[in-house]
């Protein structure tokens, strides 16, 4: 089930001091998608997935998720309540790839995670197939 189907837009611009997803400006379509919910016994490991498509707004934009997605994944996790190791980050790209993220030890009050990026399994692109027909 689609819960959520947006642009999501960013300057490369801060003037609340927070880091920006970017220092350069993009854009994505982002489709979060409901993959599956907890009923009895049995709890999904990722029960939500984020779909991500780069759109180009202007001629300037070009940034690649590839880059920044720890800075993304934790600003769509804030403003739509996901959890950011809990949902399967996927950039529709040249290539179809996946992101894991791996909390590293909290230092301080904000969680730094390792990323990294691998090709799309064959079952995460059985479950999210009809959900990108028309991205």
């Amino acid at each position: 089930m689609i819960l959520h189907d947006i642009t999501y837009e960013w300057s490369g611009k801060t003037m609340t001091g927070e880091k920006p997803i970017s220092w350069w400006p993009g854009a994505y379509r982002v489709r979060i998608i409901r993959l599956g919910s907890d009923t009895g016994n049995i709890s999904y490991l990722t029960p939500v997935a984020a779909v991500c498509k780069p759109i180009r707004k202007a001629g300037t934009m070009n940034t690649s998720l590839t880059n920044c997605i720890e800075n993304f994944a934790k600003a769509i996790s804030k403003e739509y309540g996901l959890e950011i190791e809990k949902t399967l980050w996927i950039e529709l790209d040249e290539k179809i790839t996946a992101a894991q993220f791996h909390a590293d030890r909290k230092l301080t009050d904000e969680t730094f995670y390792t990323v990294s990026w691998r090709p799309v399994r064959p079952a995460e692109m059985t479950m999210i197939e009809d959900y990108i027909k028309d991205l």
